[in-house]
């Protein structure tokens, strides 16, 4: 069992290595933007920090000796782990805002490595394994240290994931109104991710470290590995593929208004049917800030305001009229629903279908 229980906690690190130097050779290719660069240069630091945490879970099975050796790191390595993650998190789901990074955030986890350190160097090795594989002995006060530590890791497990759902949830009641294609950019692999950790992580690996002999424990613990082996991989995968939308500030463009002009629906509704900006897939509303020579919290004010609805739903509004229309021009006889939706506007037939089923969600709500 141990050695199914090592090939598990192995299975994270080797993962977490590759991800690492796909996020560094990507950066690499962002030279032309910094903030691009920057995000995947600080994935790929947490995915080595992640590493270094599993190293510690491989360690425990196999060597008492050298994981308690190795233990200071094995602390800061769970701590920071936790905390680069929401760092993250906070990056790709900021909404405009400038917010500094806490630096509270750092204070538990270099405080119990420096504790560790003291334990490492006042405790014999002999006796820091009899008393975290849950001996008898003496050493009380590293006994306690040492459960203190588990506890807190299952709180940063069970905390910042939690924070992360709320910022997640911050961002996608944001994101409707500031881009047309606010589907593809919700960031539900984000979410399914941290849900899947707060599930599957915490409670496992805190029974095994405090030394919990069920069997039970083991098999839940090997999920948790699982669980980080998948979320390392959705993440390599979204943030290579540019599958997030980094909000735009508005300070971050000079062009905007601080004053908006007053907007009328005939003069809106004329644009829209004259120019077509819908039919730009990666539309967003600070694109039509500047033409309408307004800002863009009065833009959307004003759709909701006017048509009870965000920008995400009236620019797919447009574009299934835009397809309507499409539909019935002879000239596009010939093309497939596939070229008819990507004509529209829609940068996927997946958003395609969910705005389609928001537009006949709505009809049925005016029936009754």
């Amino acid at each position: 069992m141990k050695l199914i229980e090592a090939f598990a906690f192995s299975a994270p690190i080797i993962c977490a290595v590759i991800c690492m130097v796909m996020m560094l050779m990507d950066a690499r290719a962002s030279l032309h933007n910094p903030l691009e660069k920057r995000l995947r240069t600080f994935l790929a630091l947490a995915y080595l920090v992640s590493s270094l945490g599993w190293l510690g879970m491989v360690f425990y099975v196999l060597s008492p000796r050298t994981f308690a050796s190795y233990y200071t790191v094995f602390i800061l390595a769970l701590m920071l782990d936790q905390v680069m993650i929401y760092r993250f998190v906070s990056l790709i789901t900021n909404t405009g805002g400038r917010r500094k990074f806490n630096r509270l955030h750092l204070v538990i986890p270099l405080f119990l490595t420096a504790v560790s350190v003291v334990n490492a160097i006042l405790v014999p090795v002999e006796q820091q394994v009899r008393l975290i594989y849950n001996d008898t002995g003496s050493g009380t006060w590293f006994r306690i240290t040492y459960v203190t530590t588990t506890i807190l890791f299952v709180v940063y497990n069970s905390l910042y994931p939690a924070l992360n759902l709320r910022n997640i949830h911050r961002y996608r009641l944001f994101i409707v109104n500031y881009s047309a294609d606010a589907y593809s950019t919700s960031l539900g692999w984000l979410t399914f991710i941290q849900i899947l950790i707060l599930i599957t992580v915490p409670l496992p690996l805190a029974g095994l470290l405090i030394g919990i002999p069920a069997t039970a424990i083991s098999y839940l613990v090997l999920l948790g590995a699982l669980s980080y082996f998948i979320n390392y991989l959705i993440l390599c995968y979204n943030l290579l593929n540019n599958n997030y939308l980094i909000i735009q500030t508005d300070t971050a463009e000079p062009d905007m208004p601080a004053v908006a002009t007053p907007l009328d629906r005939k003069h809106f509704e004329r644009y829209l049917r004259d120019k077509k900006p819908y039919l730009d897939p990666k539309l967003r509303i600070t694109d039509l800030v500047t033409v309408l020579h307004t800002n863009r919290s009065y833009l959307s004010g004003f759709i909701n305001k006017e048509y009870n609805m965000n920008f995400c739903s009236l620019i797919n509004c447009c574009r299934l009229e835009e397809l309507d229309r499409l539909r019935l021009q002879s000239s596009n006889a010939e093309k497939n629903n596939m070229d008819l939706v990507l004509m529209a506007g829609f940068s996927s037939y997946r958003s395609y279908l969910r705005a389609k089923s928001e537009q006949d969600e709505m009809r049925l709500l005016k029936v009754f």
